[in-house]
C-alpha cells in the first residue's frame, strides 16, 4: 500500500501544480488507482477527498 499511497500523493501534487497537465493525466490516473482499489480504502477516501477539495476550491 505504501507505493499506491505515494503515487496517489505524487499525482495530487501533480494535480495542484497544473490541472490541464498532459490533457489531465494527473486526474485520469487518480481515478484509475481509485477504481482499482476498493471504494472504502483509506487511500481511495482520502484521496478523493483532497481531490475533491483542489477541484472546488
Amino acid at each position: 500500500a505504501g507505493q499506491v499511497e505515494e503515487a496517489v500523493e505524487q499525482l495530487l501534487q501533480l494535480f495542484r501544480r497544473d490541472r490541464e497537465w498532459n490533457e489531465g493525466a494527473a486526474k485520469e490516473q487518480l481515478f484509475t488507482i481509485f477504481d482499482a482499489l476498493k471504494a472504502n480504502d483509506p487511500i481511495v477516501l482520502n484521496g478523493r477527498r483532497k481531490l475533491s477539495s483542489m477541484i472546488f476550491a
